[in-house]
């Protein structure tokens, strides 16, 4: 298995190497024995790798826009579903359930617009002549998409097993005061939803920080609910 699992992932890495879209049952088989055999690779850091290349072969005119959207809406396809199966993994157990099906397909849908227009700000930045580094800047933002997708799913699997999740905070030196004040409160999966109050999820308007660096999370856990949690979270983001 490990020796079948290598080969594919040396394969499709290549042809992301070089722009080539592999086709999607190919990632989907790629995608269902990396699960198999647990941590495939550190897919945000490949992830950052891959788009880092496409976005410079774009500028640099060695692929057509039309290459771009395709290279990177394949990209985002894998990786979204990577991370959804790997929180049912860490998570939940079994089957993949149809509602995390339905999440992840939703997630990848509307990450789409951004690429057409992310490929469309490469192209005038070439045209215009402006420095690359501006958008190079932006791809650490996309490749913590996996991250946000990965949180995204434990909130589902915890909410319908009706368990609870606890405001972690991230090892940054230095945190908003949004995030310092929900540090420690445990809620129901169903009311951090309710409010659609999550850590990273750049640009997010419900934390000071704006999701930027975020490296925050919401973390399954046996603790007792907070007293008033719902309250203590709706004062800490006002």
């Amino acid at each position: 298995m490990q020796s079948l699992v290598d080969s594919i992932s040396r394969t499709i890495d290549w042809l992301y190497r070089w722009e080539i879209v592999p086709p999607i049952d190919t990632v989907v088989a790629s995608v269902e024995l990396a699960i198999k055999d647990f941590h495939y690779y550190k897919t945000a850091e490949q992830f950052e790798s891959r788009l880092t290349n496409l976005v410079k072969a774009l500028y640099n005119d060695t692929i057509k826009a039309p290459e771009f959207v395709d290279a990177l809406g394949a990209l985002i396809a894998r990786q979204i579903t990577l991370a959804y199966r790997e929180a049912w993994n860490d998570e939940g157990g079994g089957q993949f359930p149809d509602y995390l099906t339905a999440a992840s397909e939703a997630a990848i849908l509307a990450q789409f617009d951004f690429v057409d227009q992310f490929a469309r700000d490469i192209v005038d930045a070439r045209i215009d002549k402006t420095p690359i580094d501006g958008l190079l800047a932006r791809v650490p933002l996309w490749a913590n998409r996996y991250n946000e997708a990965y949180n995204d799913a434990v909130m589902l699997i915890t909410k319908e097993a009706g368990g609870n999740l606890e405001w972690v905070l991230g090892e940054t030196e230095q945190h908003c005061s949004t995030c310092a004040n929900l540090n420690g409160i445990v809620a129901r999966a169903s009311e951090w939803e309710a409010l659609n109050v999550k850590p990273q999820n750049a640009p997010n308007d419900k934390i000071e920080c704006g999701g930027w660096r975020c490296d925050c999370t919401l973390t399954p856990t046996d603790k007792r609910r907070t007293p008033g949690a719902y309250g203590r979270i709706e004062e800490a983001i006002l």
